[in-house]
């Protein structure tokens, strides 16, 4: 039901391929965040972050068994590209991408998701070994004006997408998402079921039926961002 709604969606708006198999209902970002990374990580595994960011990632990373690894950026708080490649070793796991980027609010540009998206891709090749990217986006639809927001699935094979809809709703309170693992991902069936699996070990049994059956008749419905404009200005 909720599974398929938002997968029509994902497809209709981004034109991706999205399965409803391979979408996990969660209790919102940080639940989508902390199972992804339990899903993928062994101990001594590093995760990529781009500062200035969420303090609870390092939380998080951490928790997994993870160790994370900054990446400064350039002067306009995009990703510095040259100091982004030169913090990937062969034991980076995965890369955590956050935009519209909380706390700067920056949304990367178009062309520097697509740097680095090769960036990962050549590393990918020079290690022999899958680097994820794991998606954070419970900001996508606060932006103004004509801003453009890259969908993922769309530049990079290896992606989980981690969404929420207490801020896309403007429902803060009330924690509803989900994990969406990109069908052209490799073996992404098997990481599919490493995220169920997790989300289990750590208690996260089932996203509130409530609210799934909420999100599955408001799964296109967004909140009115000219106050957040107004407040914002």
């Amino acid at each position: 039901g909720v599974r398929t709604e938002i997968a029509n969606y994902i497809n209709n708006k981004f034109q991706v391929e999205a399965s409803p198999n391979l979408i996990y209902m969660t209790c919102g970002a940080a639940a989508s965040l902390s199972i992804s990374l339990k899903a993928l990580f062994n101990n001594g595994d590093e995760c990529i972050v781009f500062a200035p960011f969420f303090t609870e990632y390092r939380v998080f990373v951490e928790n997994a068994g993870g160790t994370l690894v900054i990446s400064n950026p350039d002067k306009d708080l995009q990703i510095d590209l040259i100091d982004f490649e030169s913090r990937i070793t062969e034991k980076t796991k995965a890369i955590i991408l956050n935009s519209p980027n909380n706390p700067s609010g920056v949304v990367y540009t178009e062309q520097v998701i697509k740097s680095v998206c090769e960036i990962l891709d050549k590393k990918q090749k020079e290690y022999g070994k899958v680097i994820y990217l794991i998606c954070d986006e419970p900001y996508r639809e606060l932006v103004y004006g004509d801003v453009f927001v890259p969908y993922l699935m769309n530049y990079y094979d290896n992606t989980l997408v981690c969404y929420s809809y207490s801020k896309s709703l403007s429902l803060p309170g009330e924690r509803i998402g989900y994990i969406a693992v990109n069908p052209q991902m490799q073996d992404s069936a098997n990481v599919y079921l490493a995220v169920c699996g997790a989300g289990r070990s750590l208690g996260y049994v089932c996203a509130p039926s409530l609210f799934q059956q909420v999100i599955k008749r408001c799964v296109a419905s967004k909140v009115d961002v000219e106050i957040y404009k107004k407040n914002r200005d």
